[in-house]
């Protein structure tokens, strides 16, 4: 189980701007709060990562293969 703290600990360090001891503290504020914010942390960062895309026009971040601003005719 330490394992599985410290791999939640190195992944959020590589957030940029975030440390070893502040991911320490955030990894222990979610587990901490597990139902109220880890879970649903965990599904909507989930739920980003398979319906978000990169415009095929512009680079800009949408659901869909073309961005809103790129679909907008005017």
């Amino acid at each position: 189980m330490i394992s599985q703290i410290d791999d939640l600990i190195a992944l959020l360090s590589r957030l940029p701007g975030v440390g070893p001891r502040s991911a320490r503290r955030m990894a222990l504020s979610l587990l901490q709060r597990r139902t109220s914010l880890m879970e649903p942390l965990a599904a909507t960062l989930t739920r980003v990562a398979q319906e978000v895309q990169v415009c095929v026009s512009c680079g800009n971040l949408d659901t869909a293969s073309t961005c809103r601003l790129c679909r907008d005719k005017t």
